[in-house]
């Protein structure tokens, strides 16, 4: 089984590049497969080779149920799922299987949740209130509003080059999911935050400049966890009641641009999404929106 799992590894990282996160949360879940199945079956099965030919319908709904046993949420087992659907999959476009049993699995049903989003009085006053003037404010400062202006992705976010911004037209290239580049805008509020940065961004760096847009004390690209613990910090101060994370400047972006007459499709293609309807989830429309909305349209108000 080993055999198999190293070659669907390398198929998701150099014919799908997929990021490095992605590569380990599948890896994470196709290993607790194995673990199951090797005592599902009495025998280890990342070494022999010959278990895969063992693995039916019984034993992908097995898995299922050791999870529910575990107490495991749906929404992680339907991930959990998916990943062993996109190995098998795999194993049968490489004629190693016949059949992908995990398809005929049913994903667990989870509710949808509306993404958290911040009223933009709220953004305003998260985005002006609790930053420091000295180097790591600064730092800050440019970060959020880069977070806010853009819509990207925290780790877009922290691998970004210096280089990657072109303060002429005020637009960044992006590398998103599946290594897909984008451009992306800001406006005045982050190109001021960017510029004073700038001056400042040389007292992060020890030896040799990274590259990376982001740095931390000593000098290294900012992670995305380091990220989080930064606004963790602003937040607490700022009194703010909402659950708030990188992830929801994203949200707040698309709802406000769309709120405010952006087209969905031209959202988008900021956002990098490939399926509109992925972008539908990261928007919200209160019942004002609609109404004014529907009032504007409708020929018969």
């Amino acid at each position: 089984m080993q055999k198999y799992l190293q070659e669907f590894r390398a198929y998701l990282k150099i014919e799908r590049r997929y990021s490095a996160n992605t590569l380990l949360s599948y890896e994470n879940d196709l290993r607790q497969f194995c673990v199951y199945l090797t005592e599902y079956l009495g025998k280890d099965v990342s070494a022999d080779d010959r278990a895969l030919s063992e693995i039916d319908l019984l034993a992908v709904r097995g898995f299922v149920n050791h999870l529910y046993a575990r107490r495991f949420n749906k929404s992680s087992i339907g991930r959990k799922l998916a990943a062993v659907r996109s190995f098998f999959r795999f194993l049968c476009r490489q004629g190693y299987v016949a059949q992908n049993f995990a398809k005929l699995v049913r994903t667990p049903k989870t509710p949808k949740k509306l993404a958290e989003v911040l009223q933009p009085d709220e953004m305003c006053s998260l985005l002006e209130g609790g930053f420091e003037e000295d180097d790591e404010g600064r730092r800050d400062r440019a970060m959020f509003e880069l977070l806010y202006a853009t819509g990207m992705r925290v780790g877009e976010l922290t691998s970004l080059s210096r280089h990657d911004i072109d303060f002429d037209s005020r637009s960044i290239s992006v590398i998103g999911k599946g290594r897909k580049e984008r451009i992306v805008l800001f406006g005045e509020k982050a190109y001021d935050a960017l510029q004073a940065y700038f001056k400042v961004r040389g007292n992060f760096i020890a030896g040799a400049d990274p590259q990376f847009l982001f740095l931390n004390s000593k000098g290294r690209r900012l992670s995305d966890t380091r990220v989080r613990q930064i606004l963790n910090k602003y937040v607490k101060r700022l009194l703010v009641q909402k659950r708030i994370s990188p992830h929801t400047f994203r949200h707040s972006f698309a709802t406000h641009l769309l709120n405010s007459g952006a087209d969905l499709r031209f959202i988008q293609e900021l956002l990098g999404h490939s399926s509109l309807s992925t972008t539908q989830k990261y928007t919200h429309l209160n019942v004002e929106q609609l109404l004014r909305t529907y009032q504007k349209a409708h020929p018969r108000k």
